[in-house]
């Protein structure tokens, strides 16, 4: 079932105690606004700490504190909880919390999943004997959470490509621990995305059986930077700059993706010289409502939302739309 707000209140409660010790408080009225910041630990990151490092969030009055946590379920609960202002995660979170009335708004778009620049790949063990999605068939899959995207969309593709996806079993783990289950056969497949695709696929121990997200669509948004409803209602000008600064960072993120290796190496743990030498994900800029429509739609279809809403609810005014729609 998807996350009710009681659900999102008891993951806050852990989440303040666990993951967000470290966040501190709000500076002096003196110094730049300090925004809490969350943040999955994957190459996703690069724009927000670009923004950081180059001073984008102070030029307009406002730093970041940024952490890194688990899920983006988990980090969506810190900032329904109050312990954290802002932060990113999966698409799908988001319309699950949203359509059961959890106040979480879109301030921003985070990553683009593009078919012909996929960053997202299900991996098995290279002497696997899965080689098709029927072998999928009753397996076991790591994912962030049940009602995430990655287990969805694989569920998806199996049923696409002739295999029986409600008999694939979601086992929840933390993304790091991920590959190491894989590894260590305590899961028969999973969905990673950089940095631990790429040091997946150098080790040389996994293999790709497919592009699950193709499922959805060949181009969507994945991801989002989120805020509660209330923290947007008070403080307007912080949300725009945050925006404003990311937009800013990602524009120059994509265009130079060698400048971020060293920043994301060291907020996800991973070599810097592994994680350059692989595929790096696309930052969007602004989207179509079309590459917000679609995992919307999917969401509807799969489950993970059981009612349709319109989109426009969901979006803060700080939001970077492009009018018009992509193929």
């Amino acid at each position: 079932m998807p996350l009710e707000r009681r659900d999102f209140i008891k993951l806050a409660a852990a989440a303040s105690l666990a993951e967000v010790a470290g966040v501190t408080s709000a500076a002096a009225a003196d110094d730049p606004r300090l925004v809490r910041v969350l943040e999955v630990p994957t190459d996703g990151a690069k724009s927000v700490l670009y923004a950081q490092r180059a001073n984008l969030f102070r030029k307009r009055g406002i730093t970041a504190d940024i952490v890194s946590m688990g899920s983006g379920a988990s980090i969506f609960a810190a900032i329904i909880g109050g312990s954290a202002d802002i932060g990113a995660g999966s698409l799908f979170p988001v319309f699950a919390a949203y359509a059961r009335g959890v106040p979480l708004r879109i301030i921003a778009p985070a990553s683009i999943y593009a078919s012909d620049h996929a960053d997202t790949l299900l991996l098995v063990q290279k002497d696997s004997p899965i080689r098709a999605a029927r072998d999928l068939n009753g397996k076991t899959i790591g994912v962030d959470a049940v009602k995430d995207v990655n287990g969805t969309a694989t569920r998806a593709w199996m049923d696409l490509h002739g295999g029986d996806g409600k008999t694939l079993r979601l086992v929840e783990l933390r993304p790091p621990e991920q590959l190491s289950a894989l590894d260590t056969g305590r899961i028969d497949s999973v969905v990673l995305k950089p940095p631990f695709l790429t040091l997946a696929l150098q080790s040389g121990k996994f293999r790709v059986l497919g592009q699950p997200l193709d499922a959805i669509a060949p181009r969507f948004l994945l991801s989002s930077w989120v805020s509660s409803a209330d923290f947007i209602a008070k403080n307007p000008d912080v949300v725009n700059a945050f925006v404003a600064a990311l937009t800013e960072a990602a524009h120059y993120t994509n265009a130079d993706q060698a400048a971020t290796t060293d920043l994301v190496a060291a907020f996800t743990g991973q070599d810097a010289a592994l994680l350059g030498s692989g595929v790096r994900t696309i930052t969007a800029e602004t989207v179509t409502l079309a590459e917000l429509q679609r995992p919307l739609d999917f969401a509807l279809k799969y489950g993970i939302i059981d009612q349709r809403f319109d989109l426009s609810g969901l979006l803060a005014a700080s939001f970077p739309m492009t009018r018009g729609s992509r193929g």
